[in-house]
Order: structure tokens, then C-alpha cells, then sequence
């Protein structure tokens, strides 16, 4: 009689295939990976994985679309917080770093940065429908801080994106230091934080 603990489920949930893939993706990238080797790790047939996810870009688009769409949908709820503009910032920049750094969810950077020049759809996909969506809650969180008169008027004229750019290097460089010379990570948002609102508010 076979071990059950070895025996492969029949039906896994989307999320417990995504987490497999990403693990994968972490291991041997995009490239390397395979639709055989996920369903391995998410103890299925391979055909299920099939089920829901017609190929390997379909299932990198879905993590992005979990772990980003997360983190953003997170950050939109935010917003609905009748709260200072610093303690908005502060929550919809903890939320990134809780949910992105440190997490899976750095295999899509790193997957992004290593092989996004050989299958650009992946970084199309990325940019047409993560990056403009986090530039409008930006601009949302902006804009309510003009509107206390919390933020400078002229911050409506910046390009957000440098707003959560400190984030995203925090990303890169756990991914090539990470073992050598960890982040404070405490410190680094608060230093975030502090850097933000120095040049943003009045």
C-alpha cells in the first residue's frame, strides 16, 4: 500500500499552485521552470495545474496579479481612512513592505529584472496592469493630502513612482545582499518615511 503522505492530491486551490510557482521560479527562474515540476511542488497531476492556468505566463501573470493586486488592493482600502497624511503614508508604505519584502512575492522582481528582456509580455503585463493602478492610489494619497493642506501643491506635479522607490531598492538589495548585510528593516522605513515626508509636506 502507498503512503498517503506521498500520494498527490486530485485538486489543489489557485493559491496553493501559485505559491508552488513562485517557489520554482526563485529556484530556476522563469525560463528553467515547468509546468511538471509546479505541479510537483503543489503535490498535484500535472494536468490540474492545466485547469486553471493554460501555460506558465498565464500562472506568472496570476502570481503577479495575487501577490501585487494584494498589496495593492490593500493600499486602495487605505485610503477610505479619514487619517492624517503621515499616518496614511506610513500604512500604505508598511503594507508594501509587509506583504513584497521579504516575501515570495520578490521572486516576480527578481524574475522580472533577470528575464523581463527575454519575455517582455511579462513585464507588459506588469506595467499595464499593476504600475498604473499603484500610480493612481499615489496620486489619490497625494491628493487628499493637498486637500488638508498636509502635502505641497506642487507634489501633484511629481512623478509618484519615486514615492515607493525606496521600497522596491529594498527589494533589490535583499535579493543580492540579503544574506551578507541584511536591512534593518525598522530602520529603513522609518527612514523611508522620514525622506518622504520631508520633501512632501510643507
Amino acid at each position: 500500500m502507498s503512503d498517503p503522505k506521498h500520494q498527490r492530491r486530485k485538486e489543489a486551490r489557485p493559491e496553493e499552485i501559485i505559491t508552488a510557482a513562485l517557489a520554482e521560479f526563485g529556484e530556476k527562474g522563469f525560463a528553467g521552470a515547468s509546468m511538471g515540476s509546479i505541479a510537483t511542488r503543489a503535490g498535484i497531476a500535472r494536468p490540474t495545474v492545466y485547469l486553471y492556468y493554460p501555460d506558465k505566463s498565464a500562472l506568472f501573470d496570476a502570481a503577479i496579479q495575487d501577490r501585487l493586486g494584494g498589496m495593492l488592493a490593500r493600499a486602495q482600502d487605505i485610503l477610505t481612512v479619514d487619517a492624517p497624511f503621515p499616518a496614511l503614508l506610513e500604512r500604505v508604505l508598511r503594507n508594501y513592505y509587509d506583504r513584497i519584502v521579504g516575501t515570495d512575492a520578490a521572486v516576480l522582481i527578481r524574475v522580472l529584472i533577470a528575464e523581463g528582456g527575454r519575455f517582455p509580455a511579462m513585464a507588459a503585463f506588469l506595467r499595464d496592469n499593476m504600475l498604473h493602478s499603484i500610480e493612481t492610489v499615489l496620486g489619490q494619497l497625494v491628493a487628499k493630502g493637498i486637500a488638508r493642506g498636509e502635502v505641497r501643491a506642487e507634489a501633484q506635479t511629481m512623478d509618484l513612482k519615486v514615492i515607493m522607490a525606496p521600497a522596491v531598492f529594498s527589494v533589490v538589495y535583499g535579493l543580492i545582499f540579503g544574506n551578507l548585510a541584511p536591512l534593518d528593516k525598522e530602520r529603513y522605513i522609518r527612514s523611508h518615511l522620514d525622506l518622504m515626508l520631508r520633501g512632501l509636506t510643507p
